[in-house]
């Protein structure tokens, strides 16, 4: 009889835990993972010369990509489509209005595009996941989204993020460089 007063507060207790961890996975989104990362330097990381915090409005960035090929709206960024495979997202409105915090290279809404871009470590789509790893370090997060398994390494000090998206056979299929505010 007293066995039932320990293991029913224990019980509750344990899945009092587990709810907690699946619920704070799910409203804290992406940066649940970026705590429990150790930081990795990504300060030299941009797809052909374009960084974060780069502003698609800025001449030098006109010059070099004209027009986009298209543009996806959404309530909080700007998706834009440039030549050569690269895709941004920017800040719609106010005073960093253009503000790139998203650069993605790689499998674009299920159609692959070639591009030639690389990340500062010299990964691009078609490395392996071993070849991640052994480039940007043993201090990543793993999570999974639209079941394609992802790994990532977080700078906190940019509040950076660079995240591999792996296809079945454990190659990269896209690369997204992240500001962490996305979520």
């Amino acid at each position: 009889m007293r066995i039932k007063y320990v293991v029913l507060p224990v019980l509750i207790i344990l899945i009092a835990v587990i709810c907690y961890r699946t619920i704070s996975l799910y409203t804290e989104g992406r940066s649940y993972y970026f705590k429990q990362t150790d930081s990795t330097n990504l300060s030299n990381e941009s797809f052909g010369k374009i960084r974060l915090h780069d502003n698609i409005h800025n001449p030098s960035f006109v010059r070099h990509y004209k027009a986009p090929l298209s543009r996806e709206n959404n309530d909080l960024y700007d998706y834009y489509h440039w030549e050569g495979g690269l895709e941004t997202a920017s800040i719609i409105n106010g005073k960093e209005k253009g503000d790139i915090v998203r650069l993605i290279i790689g499998e674009v809404e299920g159609i692959k595009t070639k591009t030639s871009f690389k990340t500062a470590k010299g990964i691009e789509i078609g490395s392996t996941k071993q070849d991640v790893i052994a480039s940007y370090g043993p201090s990543f997060y793993k999570r999974t989204e639209q079941g394609v398994d992802i790994v990532g390494y977080v700078d906190h000090k940019l509040d950076a993020t660079i995240e591999f998206w792996l296809v079945e056979d454990g190659k990269v299929a896209e690369i997204r460089l992240d500001d962490t505010s996305i979520d």
